[in-house]
């Protein structure tokens, strides 16, 4: 689903008439009923990586509205990459259990900067952490398209999002 085509009647309409306010990928996310299919999409495509992993990093509102439902599923880490003027609580740029080999999963990659800011973010943090893939859970909406082999030069990891069907 491509919201930039899509009528405001859509992912932005309550069923009691209300409108979700925000950016079109984000009220997305904050439609309760789309968000679910996310999740049940998400969890269904992690499913299927065989190389074992033990947490999910992720950054910002939109990965924190469906990152604690697909960890506590697959029964993974949750690791929040804070950004340096991001307004919190604690000292910490990376909160929670240290990772051995992470996936960051993020709503979806426009220009890339979400994504090398974990990297980066984990690599002085957490230096002995791995990175193996990156799933983004609205691809549709990327304006980066990623080829395999370009992601996983640009950022040193995997695109795990299933690729179309060549036709």
């Amino acid at each position: 689903m491509n919201t930039i085509s899509q009528e405001i009647d859509g992912f932005r309409r309550t069923p009691d008439g209300k409108i979700i306010q925000g950016a079109s990928h984000t009220s997305m996310v904050l439609n309760h009923k789309i968000r679910n299919k996310v999740i049940i999409k998400a969890v269904c495509d992690l499913r299927k990586i065989t190389t074992e992993f033990d947490s999910i990093v992720c950054c910002g509102v939109s990965g924190l509205m469906v990152v604690p439902q697909i960890s506590e599923i697959l029964q993974k880490h949750i690791v929040v990459a804070r950004k340096e003027n991001e307004e919190r609580y604690s000292n910490f740029f990376i909160e929670g259990v240290v990772p051995r080999k992470y996936i960051i999963v993020d709503d979806l990659i426009c220009s890339g900067n979400t994504i090398r800011h974990i990297l980066t973010s984990m690599k002085e943090n957490c230096a002995r952490s791995e990175c193996f893939g990156v799933y983004c859970y609205l691809p549709e909406e990327c304006v980066y398209a990623p080829h395999p082999i370009d992601f996983a030069k640009e950022f040193k990891a995997s695109y795990l999002n299933p690729l179309p069907q060549k036709t």
